[in-house]
């Protein structure tokens, strides 16, 4: 992988990539390490470290949906600028929230159960009608507001 980011060939990386996917996805691939050691590269074109940026962390995108972030992580790639150490720093603050907002999505159930619990000692009629009924499509976004990462970065 790295070797064809340094020859430059950001298609010949989205084609390796479909070819993990598609043929051999028990293939483990760590897609971002090689993006890492990529930023680091010298020979290494701005247009090709971020294309693999972005295919590395697609799936991770789509999987969180999170709508309103891909356009504040397409930014980030976007104008990310010629300097190896900023496109290092710049993959891995990406790959750190990535990291925290997937622990977040994982606790979601704790506090999911704690709101349902509250309603069914409240009272409620039948448990599968509280569960339903007990508001935590309101409760979680205005929560994670305040816990998810801005997506900022100074480099």
């Amino acid at each position: 992988v790295v070797t064809l980011g340094e020859a430059n060939a950001p298609d010949g990386i989205q084609n390796l990539f479909d070819t993990q996917h598609n043929y051999v996805s028990d293939l483990n691939i760590n897609w971002e390490e090689c993006t890492v050691e990529l930023a680091r590269s010298q020979s290494a074109s701005t247009e090709t470290f971020q294309s693999l940026l972005r295919l590395s962390i697609a799936n991770r995108l789509d999987a969180l949906d999170v709508g309103k972030w891909q356009n504040k992580v397409e930014i980030l790639i976007s104008e990310c600028p010629d300097d190896r150490n900023v496109r290092e720093e710049r993959a891995k603050l990406l790959y750190s929230n990535f990291a925290y907002c997937e622990q977040l999505k994982e606790a979601t159930w704790l506090l999911e159960l704690a709101v349902w619990k509250a309603n069914i000692d409240e009272g409620g009629d039948e448990r599968y009608q509280c569960r339903i009924n007990c508001g935590v499509q309101e409760i979680l976004p205005n929560v994670f507001s305040f816990l998810l990462p801005t997506w900022e970065s100074n480099p």
